[in-house]
């Protein structure tokens, strides 16, 4: 159908000449999208590991206010924080965050929420005074955590979280994330 003798700019570009050259091209622009996609996920893993990170520090602030972590009428506790069923425990935690991050100050400022439709943040009060904070990343599956015994959850796996540890120094309870 290609007619070598019209010398159309079809023929010449199909040409067998050039054919390194057209598939360096489709080559450097699929490897661009893929390296673009994966700079996407990492942002949003690093935008989860902050979240956790906020989540955590008004946390701290709360049992420092309250003697205990969220929700402060259980002693232990655990759930996805976007669950309907889950929303006193997920205000408690907001209003501890608002009060203790300038940045969440602002009403209008929301909860941080995971940054991938479909996904949620995990906490988990083990104890009055141990807690832990899970997410799901897109760069690293590790499976390394799980929801596997807290009845309020389904099953699953996470790639990342946070801890709450008590120390004790000079008659001071010191806490510091693992």
């Amino acid at each position: 159908i290609l007619d070598s003798r019209s010398g159309s700019f079809v023929y010449r570009m199909i040409s067998a000449r050039n054919l390194p050259l057209i598939v360096a091209v489709i080559l450097l622009l699929g490897g661009g999208v893929w390296l673009l996609e994966k700079a996407e996920r990492q942002a949003r893993d690093t935008t989860r590991k902050h979240h956790l990170q906020d989540i955590e520090q008004s946390l701290y602030f709360a049992r420092s206010i309250n003697g205990t972590y969220p929700p402060y009428a259980q002693t232990s506790w655990c759930g996805f924080m976007n669950d309907p069923n889950n929303r006193d425990v997920r205000d408690q935690l907001q209003d501890a965050l608002r009060q203790q991050n300038e940045q969440y100050a602002n009403p209008a400022k929301p909860f941080p929420d995971d940054p991938r439709n479909g996904q949620d943040y995990f906490y988990w009060k083990r104890s009055p005074s141990t807690f832990e904070l899970y997410a799901m990343l897109e760069n690293e599956d590790t499976n390394e955590r799980n929801s596997f015994n807290c009845s309020n959850a389904s099953n699953q796996y996470f790639d990342y979280g946070l801890a709450s540890i008590e120390r004790h120094h000079k008659g001071n309870i010191i806490e510091a994330p693992l």
